[in-house]
């Protein structure tokens, strides 16, 4: 009786396929039409989780969630990502970070910390905690796994 992991990946030339890498079982599958479309409606299924979790807040200003490719990625790649996008840069610093498009959605999602109020400095700086909102989508995908912590 032959058990799943007594089978053996052979390449057409009939030597052992590699563990890792073109030509190995995960190249091989993750490739099949049927598997890309999955993880595309994966995609598309977790950034509408992500959008109506944006949308239960009254003050994203800008902010969307879009699911996409990498912008360096071929395209051959199978992997979809969702991102948290915002086009108003906020702030009156235009040009200082590198990420300036998109930092009111890293603020969304990570947080801020207020250090004035009408033009006027803080004694102590007020911390506000970000909405976690692809972190949220992600963790909840991921529990509904069997073994998922």
């Amino acid at each position: 009786m032959s058990m799943i992991g007594d089978i053996e990946w052979l390449t057409p030339s009939g030597a052992p396929a590699p563990l890792r890498g073109k030509g190995s079982v995960e190249d091989t599958v993750s490739h099949l039409d049927a598997v890309r479309s999955a993880v595309y409606g994966k995609a598309l299924g977790l950034g509408r989780e992500a959008a109506a979790a944006l949308g239960q807040h009254h003050r994203t200003g800008a902010a969307h969630i879009e699911v996409g490719r990498h912008p360096n990625a071929g395209s051959s790649t199978p992997d979809w990502y969702v991102y948290l996008k915002d086009n108003d840069p906020g702030g009156a610093v235009f040009g200082v970070y590198k990420n300036q498009v998109d930092r009111s959605a890293m603020s969304i999602e990570f947080g801020w910390t207020q250090t004035h109020v009408f033009g006027n400095k803080l004694k102590k700086p007020i911390p506000h905690k970000g909405l976690h909102i692809l972190r949220g989508v992600m963790r909840r995908a991921a529990s509904r796994y069997r073994g998922a912590p």
